[in-house]
């Protein structure tokens, strides 16, 4: 069923969105200002199921590669979103039926709602990965493959890099990415090649890129839009009375708290284009005298309790500033912050053994089985 955000609806949607991040999809704040900018007052973006998008056109994602702590001093950028989107626009002309975000997490979920903002175009309720992965092959377009692929452009804060302009209609390119092992490398090899390019461009760039309805109808995680509206309006209204914020954020999004603690120390490095490292936390309240530590590579990876894995990717690991429930984001994160770790349940897209060969823990170099939120 499709709904409306309005300029109002602005924070609660990034406040949602940075929540499914697991501290990692780039900081949505200057996203957030542009787009309530972008918005004006009585006005809103529609947001639709894709079933109710015309199959006759193509939708658009447009997403940004590179490390968030490169995204802090390079916010979102009009130039950059408007150089790639009106090269592909000029290729298919009047055929972009809507714009669907690449992930929900933080910035990235910003990026269609701009361009559906300045376009008057649909915003699709759904992404492809209902969180924040750090490389291109751990998208659900990829992982299950899309068409048509073409056209597409990449573009920075300069403006426009380069584009493959589209074939005529009624020729494809095939499926791009997949479950064999074509596909695998084919997304492998795609997030390299760009990466490698990515850091040579300063480590924000921009791509934009064409997807047709039967390609989402199978590999979309569906309804995630509204998913983060809810949950950033809970956090707000939790906050208003007063409350923990944490206990509507589970209720609403079926998660789990799994610790409560005290951040004592954060490990970073920088290495390959994306950050590394680990929290470490002393327990609080019911949780006192006991350590976690949670592993990242741009978001939330693993969680140690007392030196045992209490859960992995794909399942979501986000980390919550207790009193006020504001996610902490992997480039931000420090010692002293007292913070909730929450988990929650991914899209069943990723548990298939296809899936977890791409997004599970060892995908990441660790050599621990995919512990998911429904076991004890």
């Amino acid at each position: 069923m499709s709904f409306a955000i309005a300029r109002g609806d602005i924070p609660a949607l990034a406040l949602g969105s940075g929540v499914l991040a697991c501290g990692g999809g780039g900081n949505p704040y200057y996203g957030q200002l542009i787009a309530q900018h972008l918005i004006a007052e009585g006005a809103g973006v529609s947001v639709i199921d894709v079933d109710e998008m015309d199959p006759r056109t193509v939708a658009i994602f447009t997403a940004v590669m590179g490390a968030p702590l490169v995204g802090i001093e390079k916010p979102p950028s009009l130039q950059a979103l408007r150089a790639a989107y009106d090269a592909v626009q000029g290729s298919v002309r009047n055929q972009i039926g809507a714009f669907v975000p690449v992930e929900v997490g933080g910035v990235q979920s910003v990026l269609p709602l701009l361009l559906a903002a300045l376009t008057g175009c649909p915003l699709i309720d759904g992404d492809g990965m209902g969180r924040a992965f750090p490389e291109a092959q751990m998208c659900t377009f990829l992982l299950y493959g899309f068409g048509p692929g073409l056209p597409c452009a990449c573009s920075d804060d300069h403006g426009l890099l380069w584009r493959l302009p589209s074939l005529p209609f009624g020729l494809t390119l095939g499926q791009i990415g997949g479950t064999s092992s074509l596909g695998r490398f084919v997304g492998v090899a795609l997030e390299r090649a760009f990466r490698r390019y990515c850091a040579r461009k300063g480590g924000w760039i921009y791509f934009t890129v064409s997807i047709d309805r039967a390609s989402l109808q199978c590999t979309l995680v569906r309804g995630t839009i509204r998913l983060a509206l809810e949950l950033g309006r809970e956090i707000a209204a939790a906050r208003m009375r007063g409350d923990d914020p944490i206990e509507p954020l589970i209720a609403v999004a079926g998660g789990r708290l799994l610790f409560r603690g005290r951040i004592l120390d954060v490990e970073r490095r920088f290495r390959g284009g994306h950050d590394w490292g680990a929290v470490r936390l002393d327990g609080v309240e019911t949780d006192r005298g006991r350590r976690a530590e949670v592993l990242f590579k741009n978001e939330y990876l693993i969680l140690h309790v007392d030196e045992k894995v209490v859960l992995t990717v794909p399942d979501l690991i986000t980390l919550l500033e207790t009193e006020t429930g504001t996610p902490i984001t992997t480039e931000v994160i420090r010692p002293g912050l007292r913070v909730s770790i929450v988990g929650l349940p991914s899209t069943p897209l990723y548990h298939t053994a296809e899936a977890l060969r791409v997004v599970g823990p060892h995908a990441f170099g660790y050599d621990v089985p995919f512990a998911p939120l429904d076991e004890p």
